[in-house]
């Protein structure tokens, strides 16, 4: 339940508002506390602003249809969806983002954010966030200037503490967390220039490795071997798997893993490339290359595999012998 400061807050702001903007909210289950505090704090919301935020109960469409739920829409949008108690710290946010939507001019703001007006396609923007996180407020008002400006961006902000099995889904570790397209992931506070370039890439093939670091980095290797999948995009992988840093190399390993446990045959586009590694000065490269090049199992690799068995390494030799034996090559 908002205070009644928080309430005089409401009347300031949502006098700025000359257009229709309603709060649709969905309760969720009967005895669900969370889905009545949200229903409470939008009749709170809506009658202090003299009916100028109307509130209509039932199901919105949302990411989570079957989670508690705010949904706001202007007069010609309906791409805000919150599940997470707009209390506290985040109360202003969420009463600029109905200003926003009902008129009220928003900051210039830099290139950058203008530069969202260039989006063509859909783009799903999730931030999550924790009540008591003092930079959760900053992203999700930026996250809330992009949709506010731009309709195509659907931007659900989420309580990782209320909605524990989403925090988990997403890997998360830290608030805020925001992540773009379910794939490029970015931790902690960010900039307008960081979140628009996420926002404008996220589908571009180009961009693609500098998404799946982002995942790896996050924890969210398994789903960046996913996406490598869904993408059919192999070689977006490489620049990570021959990265100097260890933690690198290993996220990337155990995006492959899953990638390659999804689709056996994902990573036979990229063989050519990986070859050449058996051969580089980095032993512990060349081991992995050749533990990898036999769990891909192309047999195109089977004479580098022959060379790298007379390795100078032990552990290079062996793993070449091991990868030869799963292509069903001859002992050595």
């Amino acid at each position: 339940m908002l205070s009644d400061q928080d309430l005089m807050n409401v009347q300031a702001m949502t006098e700025r508002i000359s257009s229709a903007v309603t709060i649709y909210v969905n309760e969720g289950a009967a005895d669900d506390h969370f889905g009545t505090n949200l229903a409470n704090i939008a009749r709170q919301i809506s009658g202090v602003s003299l009916n100028r935020v109307k509130v209509e109960f039932g199901e919105a469409l949302s990411p989570f249809p079957d989670k508690p739920c705010l949904t706001l829409a202007g007069e010609f949008s309906q791409n805000i969806h919150y599940f997470a108690a707009p209390e506290g710290h985040e109360l202003q946010p969420f009463l600029e983002a109905l200003a926003w939507l009902g008129g009220a001019q928003q900051p210039r703001g830099s290139d950058a954010v203008r530069g969202v007006k260039e989006i063509s396609s859909p783009v799903d923007l999730l931030i999550l966030i924790a009540a008591v996180c003092p930079h959760c407020p900053q992203a999700v008002r930026l996250g809330l200037s992009m949709a506010a400006r731009q309709p195509l961006i659907q931007l659900s902000v989420v309580d990782a503490i209320e909605f524990g099995d989403l925090a988990a889904r997403y890997k998360v570790k830290s608030t805020p967390t925001t992540i773009v397209n379910n794939g490029l992931t970015l931790v902690g506070t960010i900039n307008e220039s960081e979140l628009v370039e996420g926002l404008l890439e996220s589908e571009a093939e180009s961009s693609l490795t500098r998404v799946v670091d982002s995942m790896i980095k996050s924890g969210r290797a398994e789903d960046a071997g996913r996406l490598i999948c869904e993408k059919n995009a192999a070689g977006a992988i490489l620049p990570l798997y021959v990265s100097k840093e260890f933690s690198t190399r290993m996220g990337a390993l155990v995006a492959i893993d899953e990638a390659l446990a999804l689709n056996a045959r994902i990573m036979d586009s990229v063989v050519e490339d990986l070859v050449p590694l058996l051969f580089q000065e980095d032993v512990a490269l060349r081991g992995d290359t050749a533990e990898l090049l036999g769990k891909i199992g192309d047999p195109a690799a089977e004479p580098a595999l022959k060379k790298a068995a007379h390795d100078g390494d032990a552990d290079v030799r062996e793993a070449a012998e091991e990868a030869l034996g799963l292509l069903g090559s001859k002992q050595v």
